[in-house]
């Protein structure tokens, strides 16, 4: 019985995670009308690392530090497609679009690693083309520079969660998180030095979406990710992480009145069956 209501309470915090990274869509798009999107991923991730350093103590050698500056670089490329990338698009189809990172993870993994991807995520990839071309038909709301720059950011964070698994099974798994937090806040802060004007102003909006995203969805979720998902399985917390487009839709309509047309609901939910089917596997379903 304790095992169980363990069990319960952390899923219960990842669901509440993937929650809040569902919120972060809307409240970005917000915050781009307040101030340019490299200068948002600077403040962001400014707080992130002051936050993460009350809890973690990195250990400095060279192998850390690479793989914290490689992952944050995939980090940062993949914020900032999806950060500009909401200037033009709606938050609740980028939530989607963001989802696709499940289906190429697999991918990229077996071209970089020669790991070969279950039966049920290849059907999940199928499923998700069908409900990105839904998404992108103009009845959906056609496929624009946002929907790409998305789907770029997808790329890019398939390929930090990669090489996320990659390192931290060799090497200091917090040490590496703080890198690549910190790394991403140095690379925003020189690409907004380098091609913004820092002359925004400072709104509600902009200071709830930062703490929000700084604290909550990037500092906090890391460190509850690290200590939670290790009590329960692969399969239960990645169908918890697919909900995150769900909670974008949901929160989307709540704060910016945002809705689908017909065809992108449908896209969406195949789009979301998708994730749901790719993370099944079969050795684990059985021990379920």
């Amino acid at each position: 019985m304790g095992d169980e209501l363990k069990l319960t309470k952390a899923e219960f915090i990842l669901l509440t995670m993937t929650a809040i990274w569902g919120l972060t869509f809307p409240l970005i798009k917000g915050a781009v009308a307040y101030v340019p999107p490299f200068a948002f991923l600077s403040m962001r991730f400014f707080l992130a690392v002051i936050v993460l350093s009350f809890f973690l103590k990195p250990e400095f050698n060279k192998k850390n530090v690479k793989w914290g500056l490689i992952i944050g670089f995939f980090l940062f490329a993949g914020m900032a497609c999806q950060t500009i990338g909401l200037m033009y698009t709606k938050a609740s189809r980028s939530g989607f679009i963001t989802g696709f990172l499940v289906f190429l993870v697999p991918l990229f993994d077996y071209l970089i690693f020669k790991k070969k991807p279950t039966i049920f995520a290849i059907i999940g990839v199928f499923l998700a083309l069908g409900g990105l071309y839904l998404l992108s038909s103009p009845e959906g709301g056609g496929f624009n520079i946002g929907d790409f720059l998305t789907l770029l950011s997808a790329g890019f964070f398939a390929f930090q969660v990669i090489f996320i698994e990659h390192s931290t099974t060799r090497y200091n798994g917090d040490t590496i998180v703080f890198f690549q937090i910190a790394s991403t806040f140095i690379f925003s802060f020189i690409a907004s030095t380098l091609t913004e004007k820092w002359n925004f102003r400072i709104d509600i909006p902009l200071i709830v979406a930062v703490i929000v995203t700084g604290v909550f969805a990037t500092a906090l979720a890391l460190l509850m990710q690290g200590k939670y998902q290790k009590e329960t399985t692969t399969v239960r917390a990645g169908i918890i992480y697919s909900m995150e487009p769900v909670f974008a839709l949901f929160f989307s309509f709540l704060i910016l009145s945002e809705k689908l047309p017909e065809k992108g609901i449908i896209g969406g939910f195949l789009v979301f069956s998708g994730m749901l089917i790719s993370n099944f596997k079969s050795k684990e379903i059985n021990q379920e």
